[in-house]
């Protein structure tokens, strides 16, 4: 950062370079000096310049923060962007799904009717809460199509035993967020 000062004609002057981090938080970006020249336009600031008034006049190699910190500006360095397409013209058929609804309650079922089938399709068929559900949901909620479906198709197996489950609970509970120290609990 190049600080500068104002004169007691109003005119501004070059100061010195600030050691400090930049008051906008970022470290060597905007180095910039302020000239005396109508309008108060600026120019950048350079080591080079600096190594020139100083006998120095040797090339130095820019390192990789330097290189980083540049404003690149030209064809080469813009984006790329597709064509809008209006709202109209929009098709959300063609949209791809990034979700897939699995279970929506209604109100037609009662609840100790929908417990009697969660638990049927659990101790019966080996189903999980879930997939008890998401079965129900793809026979829109007819219960008596779900029970009859329910042997026809073999559940996922769900990977984790009780012990597991209490683990990573445990583990958890533990370490917060920290899933590399969880998992080498769990093991």
């Amino acid at each position: 950062m190049v600080l500068a000062e104002r004169t007691a004609e109003g005119g501004v002057r070059n100061g010195k370079r600030s050691r400090g981090p930049s008051p906008n938080g970022h470290a060597g970006a905007g180095i910039v000096s302020t000239s005396g020249t109508a309008g108060g336009a600026t120019d950048s600031s350079s080591d080079d310049e600096n190594s020139r008034k100083n006998g120095n006049t040797s090339k130095t190699t820019k390192t990789k923060s330097e290189y980083e910190e540049k404003i690149r500006v030209g064809r080469d360095y813009q984006a790329v962007c597709p064509e809008l397409i209006a709202p109209a013209e929009r098709k959300p058929e063609q949209l791809n799904d990034r979700a897939l609804l699995v279970w929506s309650p209604t109100k037609e079922i009662p609840d100790n009717k929908l417990e009697e089938y969660i638990t049927v399709a659990k101790e019966k068929y080996g189903y999980n809460g879930e997939q008890a559900l998401g079965m129900l949901f793809w026979h829109k909620h007819d219960l008596e199509r779900a029970v009859l479906d329910l042997a026809n198709f073999t559940p996922f197996p769900d990977e984790w035993s009780a012990e597991d489950r209490v683990l990573f609970e445990q583990a958890f509970q533990f370490h917060g967020k920290s899933f590399h120290r969880i998992r080498q609990m769990v093991r």
